[in-house]
């Protein structure tokens, strides 16, 4: 069966299609699915990674970020690489004035490219339609693709936090100084 996503943002990389869209109950099983496929790395990296242990509890995150969007709290996007979920990104923690980038990739996809132009593009809807001020971006300490990926959207590293990750920012205005979190 065909389905059909409701898409913010398309490119192609290194022969990839790749799609933003809106999460969907029908994504699910694809999205439990590499979550278990990539889940001893992600528990690596992800708090909540061992917690979506079915695919109900997938189908509960889906409407969890669904009614976080209409609340305005947050705003979630599943990668769709060929048509097919293939993880996604997100800002949370949502306010009028900031949001934190999440993201996971399954390891089929990574070391492509994808993720960067995903926070690309992430950051392009969070400074011009949500007039945001800036982004946190938070990373495990070992986590250095993550950061890569941070450095290369120019974030800028900016201390650890008290759980010992990595607090990358990017400000709208990259002349503002980031002393606040110093």
């Amino acid at each position: 069966m065909h389905h059909i996503a409701f898409v913010l943002h398309k490119f192609s990389i290194k022969n990839k299609n790749v799609e933003l869209v809106l999460p969907q109950i029908w994504q699910v099983n694809d999205l439990f699915d590499q979550l278990q496929k990539n889940l001893t790395e992600f528990a690596k990296w992800l708090d909540w990674a061992n917690k979506i242990d079915s695919v109900q509890k997938e189908a509960d995150s889906i409407k969890m970020f669904q009614q976080k969007m209409v609340d305005g709290t947050a705003f979630n996007l599943v990668i769709l690489v060929d048509g097919q979920p293939a993880g996604m990104i997100d800002l949370h923690d949502l306010n009028h004035e900031s949001g934190e980038v999440g993201y996971w990739l399954s390891s089929d996809f990574q070391h492509l490219g994808i993720m960067t132009k995903c926070v690309e593009f992430l950051k392009k809807y969070a400074f011009e339609q949500l007039n945001l001020e800036y982004l946190i971006l938070r990373t495990h300490p070992l986590n250095f693709a993550s950061q890569n990926v941070a450095k290369r959207s120019d974030f800028e590293y900016v201390k650890d936090d008290e759980n010992g990750h990595k607090v990358f920012v990017l400000r709208n205005d990259q002349n503002i100084a980031t002393s606040e979190f110093q």
